[in-house]
């Protein structure tokens, strides 16, 4: 499950960065460095959308027919995405904001792919276990 996670967060993001670019999102932005912050709000926001139409959210739509989880597990899943994206966001906008350029661009290369491998594999673990117990 976990490298499919991986494949949907890479082919989300995709098509985020995709949309951003069509509606100019990225380009309203004066402030180079808050581009992370606002990429991962919208990436949140997407994430919300598509829970309005699926309530199992994005997750299911990538790997629900292969993975029979219950209801329960797919909405915290999705939860725990929502609030990984808003807490990149946020983590982000205070790196940029307290530290130097170069803690900054070191944050960008390996701050944030090490919480988008870690922080979902334990989120999953935690919850199949939660709920198991």
């Amino acid at each position: 499950m976990y490298w499919r996670y991986l494949l949907s967060i890479f082919f989300s993001s995709l098509l985020v960065a995709f949309i951003s670019e069509q509606l100019n999102l990225l380009n309203l932005i004066n402030n180079f460095s808050l581009m992370p912050t606002v990429f991962w709000c919208i990436l949140a926001v997407f994430f919300i959308l598509i829970t309005l139409f699926q309530n199992k959210g994005l997750p299911y739509v990538f790997l629900g027919s292969r993975l029979h989880l219950s209801n329960k597990v797919w909405c915290r899943f999705n939860l725990m995405n929502i609030s990984l994206f808003f807490a990149l966001a946020i983590i982000a906008y205070i790196v940029n904001q307290v530290v130097n350029e170069e803690v900054w661009a070191l944050y960008k290369l390996f701050g944030q792919p090490i919480f988008l491998v870690l922080i979902p594999l334990l989120s999953l673990w935690l919850i199949t276990r939660r709920i198991t117990i």
